[in-house]
C-alpha cells in the first residue's frame, strides 16, 4: 500500500509513543507521499484552563504547541515526506476527523494507548476516529 498523504494526531507528552506512529506510516507511504501531524488541544472545550489563562496565554500556548509538533516533525520524519504542522483547538476526535477531510488524507496513523497510560489519544477517541474517518484508519498500539 502507498499512501500520498497521512494525517497523524500527536499528543507532544509522549514522543515514543509518536515515533512508533512515525515508523508506521513510513511504511505506508508512498515515495512522494506526505506526513502532516496533527495535535489537538482540548484545554478550551474542557474548561481546565479558562478561568486562570488570559487570551494572550492561550496565543502563547498555541505557538509552542506549534513548536513542539514542528520539531517532532523535523525530527523524526524525513525531509521529503515532512508535510504540515497544524494545530487546532477543540475535542479530539472532532478535529482529526475535521482535518482529514480538509487536507485530503488517504489514511490516519494514530496512537490508541494501552489502559494505563494517559494520553488524549486513548480509546474512546480511536475508537470514534475509526467509526468516522473519512479515510483508512491504522491503530498503533
Amino acid at each position: 500500500m502507498s499512501l500520498q498523504r497521512i494525517l497523524m494526531p500527536v499528543d507532544l507528552a509522549y514522543p515514543d509513543v509518536v515515533k512508533r506512529e512515525v515508523e508506521m506510516a513510513l511504511k505506508l507511504i508512498a515515495e512522494d507521499g506526505l506526513i502532516d501531524m496533527l495535535y489537538v488541544d482540548d484545554a478550551r472545550v474542557h474548561h481546565s484552563m479558562v478561568p486562570a489563562t488570559s487570551g494572550n496565554a492561550f496565543s502563547s500556548h498555541h505557538q509552542t504547541s506549534f513548536d513542539g509538533v514542528q520539531t517532532m516533525l523535523e525530527q523524526l520524519v524525513p525531509k521529503k515526506h515532512r508535510g504540515k504542522s497544524i494545530v487546532r483547538n477543540g475535542v479530539v476526535f472532532d478535529e482529526v476527523v475535521l482535518q482529514a477531510k480538509k487536507s485530503r488524507a488517504d489514511a490516519i496513523v494514530m496512537a490508541s494507548a494501552k489502559p494505563k497510560l494517559r494520553s488524549y489519544l486513548l480509546g474512546s477517541n480511536a475508537a470514534k476516529v475509526v467509526r468516522h474517518a473519512p479515510c483508512s484508519v491504522f491503530v498503533v498500539r
